[in-house]
């Protein structure tokens, strides 16, 4: 692994996070329906990203090859258990908020962007960066409305600006080591790539469908932006076409 596939791994993940938070500082500025239509435009630019540069990249590397596909539906279910796992102790974790509730927020989202940052690493890994682009700009793009977002709650949590910031760069920090990981994991191991690719691209579809099932259902159903979603789906598609 070369220093420049280190430098874009973090600077896709951590920097692209560290970046979408800056504008906290001049958050008695920022309206709220602003940040959500972003969030939400993030969701729908990594289904999309799920499906074009993990998904159907894996379909592809199995009937060229004619084997079975087996190996892309085994992805797709392990990605989905891993994220479901996850959420099982995410719950767990905040049934505990009002004990520790910063120790707990910074923890929680550190393995919400696990995920994230290991679909980036397995997508350049298997694919190279010009073939994971559409992905890589993705993920870039959803991390800045995230790391606004984070850096947000850390700020109502009762953290200030300083400490929302830099609680905020550790859950980056997991992120980017989450995608070397990733990216090294596809190098040395056995398992095919296809379940590789199909397993982060479940991740992802998986957090994004957990997030907005947990908003549907709540009383945080207007924090999700339909227009937003629609048309993050549509960029991505269009960016894997273009690119």
């Amino acid at each position: 692994m070369t220093w420049q596939t280190i430098l874009g791994l973090a600077l896709v993940t951590g920097g692209s996070t560290i970046l979408g938070s800056l504008p906290v500082v001049f958050h008695r500025y920022l309206r709220e329906k602003q940040w959500i239509w972003w969030e939400s435009f993030g969701g729908g630019v990594m289904v999309s990203a799920s499906v074009f540069s993990l998904f159907i990249p894996a379909y592809q590397l199995l009937a060229d090859a004619g084997s079975s596909y087996l190996p892309l539906f085994q992805g797709v279910f392990f990605g989905a258990l891993f994220i479901f796992s996850m959420a099982l102790v995410i719950a767990k974790l905040t049934s505990n908020i009002l004990h520790q509730r910063a120790f707990l927020f910074v923890f929680v989202m550190g393995l919400h962007n696990i995920p994230e940052g290991l679909a980036v690493g397995v997508d350049v890994a298997a694919l190279g960066w010009k073939a994971s682009m559409p992905l890589t700009i993705a993920i870039f793009i959803q991390n800045l409305p995230e790391g606004l977002v984070s850096s947000m709650s850390f700020l109502i949590s009762g953290f200030s600006v300083n400490k929302s910031l830099m609680a905020n760069a550790v859950t980056a920090l997991i992120e980017s080591v989450s995608s070397l990981i990733g990216y090294k994991f596809v190098a040395t191991t056995s398992l095919g790539l296809p379940f590789l690719l199909s397993f982060a691209g479940a991740c992802m579809m998986s957090v994004v469908a957990r997030e907005i099932t947990i908003k549907a259902q709540s009383a945080e159903a207007a924090t999700f932006s339909r227009s937003g979603f629609g048309v993050g789906l549509a960029v991505c598609a269009v960016l894997d076409v273009i690119l």
